[in-house]
């Protein structure tokens, strides 16, 4: 039972800072974190998804630029809903790969000597330190729950909300 809170928990606080720093702080700057609140955030996605803040960013102000029309880089009426669904993280790496465009709408995002050292060119340390880190705290759960944590924001996110939420209007 413990295992499962944990992961409810962890969970929760990743959808929390998706939805909260990534969303409504950094791409459309409507809310301002205290630095420690904001970096605990970073360092938290960094774990738990290995996203790129700047890149994160990007990739929704374009979504918000050409929302549901060619261009959109995840867009289930560009792509068809299937692929959304089932690959919205891969189209949201694809997009990333865009360093002209990640510049262009990234603009005004965390460029500390973390974000530069760490974060941006280690982003998949942090979901190997996760899954250590997991595994010590809760043993052999340790690596199921490490899968679900990384499941569940391209389940969450580009599947269910991006993907069905845009395909149903």
């Amino acid at each position: 039972m413990t295992e499962l809170i944990a992961t409810l928990v962890m969970t929760h606080i990743t959808i929390v800072c998706v939805t909260l720093y990534l969303h409504r702080g950094q791409a459309h700057r409507g809310i301002e974190f205290h630095p420690i609140l904001e970096h605990f955030m970073r360092a938290w996605l960094w774990l738990t998804t290995g996203m790129i803040t700047k890149q994160w960013v990007a990739i929704h102000r374009k979504h918000h630029r050409f929302s549901d029309a060619e261009g959109d880089p995840h867009s289930p009426h560009v792509y068809g809903i299937k692929r959304v669904f089932f690959k919205g993280a891969g189209l949201y790496h694809e997009a990333s790969k865009d360093t002209v465009m990640v510049d262009t709408y990234g603009r005004g995002t965390p460029a500390d000597w973390m974000e530069l050292h760490v974060y941006q060119p280690h982003s998949r340390l942090g979901i190997g330190l996760l899954f250590v880190l997991n595994t010590l705290v809760f043993g052999w759960w340790g690596p199921v729950i490490w899968g679900i944590q990384m499941i569940w924001i391209p389940f969450w996110a580009a599947g269910v909300i991006n993907g069905l939420a845009h395909w149903w209007g």
